[in-house]
């Protein structure tokens, strides 16, 4: 059913009725529910590699709160964009189709070469494309940040993974043996290794491979992302804090080793050091999250809140020059 209406000029237009915005309601939803199933069906067993590489890998174990964390930001971009407007179909299909075949290409072509990182990879892209056909542009455009950070339940590439471990083990025990000794202990670096001098005798503090920081960068970088896509903040404040991520990640290592090598010095006994050494990796990430607190803080005091005010700039302009004229 359509009502008629006319507007102020004469002309007459059609506004659909209940009925038909029913219908077209449900036909969306059939057409996402069927979009999706398809697009879970195709990436399945990538799925199950990651999980797998989630449970055994302690540098990815994050990689499990990647999926509903960006729910929450997909739910909360299209909750504060009520009126997003449906595009045509034309406009949200066939765009789609062409760039879904462009990313199962790739994907394809990766699986032939046997890089199993890139055709995993495919995924987000894939998945982009759904959401457009789904709801078009202004639809895409809410939901792309929650896109963006599904890029973080993806393992590094291995090449890449190798490359950066080394160099964040040697800042590691360089920065925490640089400590230690400023702190009047009795240490010595070898390659990634730490020789202390205590009280029971000369202890051995390896910086082992599982110990170079890089689980605290990736989960560092995950939750501050996070952090800026869900509270709102100026865009400068955002990237100070995503630039910040890395500087974080290595000082809250450097301190977890710091105050290993101490534990070594006072407690006596191999289960002392073992739960030393556990629970300071436990401390780790509350660590990072009060220095990144206090680093809020800091930027805080540098910048007045009226500088830093989130909210609409041109509403606020418009009337102080209106105060000011009065």
């Amino acid at each position: 059913m359509s009502i008629i209406t006319q507007d102020g000029k004469g002309s007459v237009s059609a506004s659909p009725g209940i009925g038909d915005r029913l219908v077209g309601a449900r036909a969306d939803l059939f057409f996402a529910a069927v979009a999706l199933a398809v697009f879970g069906f195709a990436y399945t067993p990538n799925f199950l590699d990651l999980y797998s590489v989630w449970m055994t890998d302690p540098n990815y174990s994050h990689g499990v709160l990647v999926i509903p964390i960006a729910l929450v930001i997909f739910w909360g971009r299209v909750a504060e964009r009520p009126n997003v407007a449906q595009a045509s179909t034309i406009s949200r299909v066939w765009p789609s189709v062409v760039l879904l075949a462009i990313v199962l290409t790739a994907r394809a072509a990766a699986y032939e070469r046997g890089s199993q990182w890139l055709e995993t990879a495919t995924m987000i892209p894939a998945l982009a494309c759904v959401i457009w056909a789904i709801g078009g542009g202004p639809f895409f455009r809410a939901a792309w940040p929650a896109l963006a950070f599904l890029v973080f339940m993806l393992p590094l590439p291995q090449n890449f993974n190798s490359f950066i471990t080394m160099p964040l083990q040697r800042i590691a025990t360089t920065g925490s043996c640089f400590l230690l000794q400023l702190t009047g202990l009795w240490a010595i670096q070898q390659g990634n290794v730490i020789l202390l001098d205590t009280p029971s005798g000369a202890s051995r503090l390896d910086v082992e491979q599982a110990c170079n920081g890089l689980k605290m960068l990736m989960t560092l970088a995950a939750t501050i992302t996070a952090t800026i896509l869900l509270v709102p903040m100026p865009g400068w404040k955002r990237l100070v804090l995503l630039a910040s991520a890395i500087p974080v990640a290595l000082i809250s290592n450097i301190i977890r080793i710091f105050a290993t090598g101490w534990s070594y010095y006072l407690l006596t006994g191999e289960g002392g050091k073992h739960a030393a050494h556990d629970w300071s990796g436990f401390l780790m990430m509350p660590l990072a999250l009060l220095l990144v607190g206090f680093e809020l803080l800091i930027l805080s005091w540098l910048v007045s809140a009226e500088v830093e005010d989130p909210e609409d700039d041109r509403t606020v302009i418009i009337e102080r020059i209106a105060e000011r004229k009065s």
